[in-house]
């Protein structure tokens, strides 16, 4: 009865662990979307409102910009703390890097040179967005089969 139950446990954590690596892929294609979409409104923003980087950013809604605003540096530097929020959310050093050049680039620049950055960045985080999604499709299944294979094979090993 003993071996069962914990054949059941190992079996259950190896599949616990491909979820969990599973849901990684899916934390970082969400995160880049919302990425996105911040760009997006943030073009709006600086072509239409003609308002300081730190309202456009409070008023945003994504979590980027929730974790910026929470931040004590955003009353002194709003570009400073959107920079430490993506650094604490994103979870791969590529896609921080990619943020810390987005983030450096805010308000450093006339209204055209804004939106010329923004451009840019919309088009790179588009491409490491597809990239998530593939990434996402290929291995997601695969992280789970490994985990409740893993978890069978480590219940067989005891048996």
């Amino acid at each position: 009865m003993m071996k069962l139950l914990g054949s059941a446990f190992l079996l259950l954590g190896g599949l616990l662990w491909g979820f969990s690596k599973a849901r990684e892929l899916w934390q970082r294609e969400r995160l880049l979307g919302q990425w996105q979409r911040l760009i997006e409104s943030l073009k709006t923003g600086v072509s239409f409102a003609a308002r300081p980087l730190g309202d456009l950013i409070r008023e945003d809604g994504s979590p980027f910009c929730r974790e910026a605003a929470a931040s004590p540096l955003f009353s002194q530097n709003p570009q400073q703390a959107l920079l430490q929020a993506g650094n604490r959310l994103l979870p791969r050093q590529g896609d921080k890097a990619l943020y810390q050049g987005f983030a450096q680039g805010l308000g450093a620049s006339d209204a055209a040179g804004q939106l010329r950055h923004l451009e840019l960045y919309a088009s790179l985080v588009g491409q490491a967005l597809l990239e998530a999604r593939e990434e996402r499709d290929k291995r997601s299944r695969l992280y789970i089969c490994l985990g409740l294979f893993g978890g069978l094979t480590l219940c067989l090993l005891l048996l």
